[in-house]
């Protein structure tokens, strides 16, 4: 008989099974409810007859929010775990997205939308530093990469179906809104079930919580150790945490390397996501068009998603990170100077732009995310850099409109033209080859070389959790 698991109120069998997609399936909400508003405006500017500025402020808000909650909550749940988080982010995110359908004017839904951020970006550095944790190493990059991404599409192909059956409805931003807490309520439900991380209960010094819980969850206890810190950078019980040890020697170069990286692929990703649909109409597109290649474009992302899942824990990401960076930037710059009035140039160029980027970059930017930094600061290193990447997001919501009025299709070459940052920086610095090894390992300022570098384990756990199984 299946014996609870510590800190859970179900069996550890049901934990196996369903702790990554319950984590995971937050991002479902989050692409849904992010990427509404791409759809929404459609609706909404001959309802509040809006402006570009009008436009681009309400694109923007959301992300703004969420980089308010990445950054004061990727502290927090590195001080109080990560269990705790999962409930407050939705509740709020639920109550906020009902707001957002019932407002009056745009004041009151900026206010809504960025709420509504917030609560996303509670969630983005307590899913990722979650997921890592419970990962076995031999399939931490489809675990902590691959599925919360192929929810997040799953979240913006939702969000672009109901908009295109919307679209005769005078209010039907009011329901693309309000939809959006139907999927967060039964997530707050069922993440009551989820145990704290193995890993978070390790780093505060209860060990045999941490053991038995990675018993009940069969998976192999780490077999190093995080590396020592800096003095000065520890808490009463000895535990590094916080902004002071993240900016630390020892992690201030990885940090502002990979929040680097995670802004650029923001900042060009909005193209094909919150932006998407504008740089579509300016290439020609009429509504209805425009929310069909805006579906299409998801639908190539997730496929390109569910490819990545053979290769991520198989080749070196940085190589393969670079390699379809610069794929998305030559795809991106055709589009921008050749596909004008040319709908079949733009359907050839966008989904070759949106497959580059989710295949790459886009997914192993959560990967990263969650490998470069110890245990004690994966929370406020993952919402440090998680936003970034919002409000680079931001920038291309809120400035796309009046870019696309003035430079119309040619505003893609400059946003996207972020992917030969991402490129660089990848190319700049080693420690993103993180394929194969153990997360304490990637964590390490200097990685020890070892076969595991290039080449995926296949130990690390004694009953793999089920997730994406291959």
């Amino acid at each position: 008989m299946s014996t609870p698991v510590t800190t859970s109120r179900v069996s550890a069998r049901t934990v196996r099974r369903l702790a990554p997609p319950l984590v995971a399936f937050g991002e479902f909400v989050d692409g849904y409810d992010l990427l509404v508003m791409s759809c929404a405006l459609v609706f909404l500017t001959p309802a509040f007859a809006l402006t570009a500025a009008d436009k681009g402020v309400l694109g923007a808000a959301s992300f703004v929010g969420a980089a308010v909650g990445a950054l004061v909550f990727g502290d927090l749940t590195d001080r109080f775990g990560r269990r705790a988080i999962f409930v407050l982010n939705l509740v709020l995110f639920v109550v906020s997205a009902l707001a957002s359908a019932f407002v009056t004017n745009v004041p009151e839904l900026v206010v809504a939308r960025v709420l509504v951020g917030i609560g996303v970006g509670m969630d983005l550095p307590t899913s990722s530093a979650f997921l890592a944790e419970v990962a076995p190493r031999s399939r931490r990059g489809r675990i902590s990469g691959t599925l919360p991404n192929a929810m997040w599409l799953l979240g913006a192909i939702t969000s672009a179906g109901v908009a295109i059956g919307l679209q005769g409805h005078p209010d039907g931003w009011r329901w693309l809104f309000g939809l959006a807490a139907v999927p967060a309520l039964l997530v707050l439900a069922a993440r009551q079930l989820l145990p704290e991380s193995p890993r978070w209960l390790q780093a505060q010094g209860r060990e045999a919580e941490a053991q038995a819980l990675y018993a009940d969850l069969g998976l192999t206890p780490p077999a190093r150790t995080a590396p020592a810190e800096p003095a000065g950078t520890r808490d009463k019980a000895g535990t590094p945490r916080g902004y002071r040890a993240l900016f630390g020697r020892r992690y201030r170069t990885r940090t502002l390397a990979f929040a680097l990286f995670f802004a650029a692929n923001g900042l060009g990703g909005g193209v094909s996501t919150i932006a998407g649909p504008l740089f579509l109409a300016a290439a020609g597109l009429n509504k209805s068009q425009t929310m069909q290649f805006t579906l299409y474009g998801f639908l190539v992302g997730l496929t390109a998603v569910l490819l990545g899942a053979l290769l991520i824990d198989r080749i070196n990401r940085r190589w393969f990170g670079a390699a379809t960076a610069l794929g998305a930037l030559a795809s991106t710059q055709l589009l921008a100077w050749g596909g004008k009035e040319n709908h079949t140039l733009v359907f050839t160029c966008w989904l070759a732009f949106t497959f580059f980027t989710w295949i790459g970059p886009g997914t192993l930017a959560w990967v990263w995310s969650a490998e470069l930094f110890p245990t004690a600061l994966r929370g406020v290193g993952v919402g440090f850099s998680q936003a970034a990447g919002r409000l680079a997001i931001a920038v291309t919501a809120g400035f796309g409109p009046t870019v696309i009025s003035a430079w119309s299709l040619h505003a893609v070459a400059l946003f996207s033209a972020a992917y030969l940052v991402c490129a660089l920086v990848l190319l700049a610095f080693p420690f993103f080859a993180t394929t194969g090894a153990e997360l304490e390992e990637t964590a390490a300022e200097t990685p020890a070389a070892s076969p595991a570098a290039s080449t995926p384990s296949t130990t690390g756990a004694a009953e793999p959790l089920t997730a994406l199984r291959s």
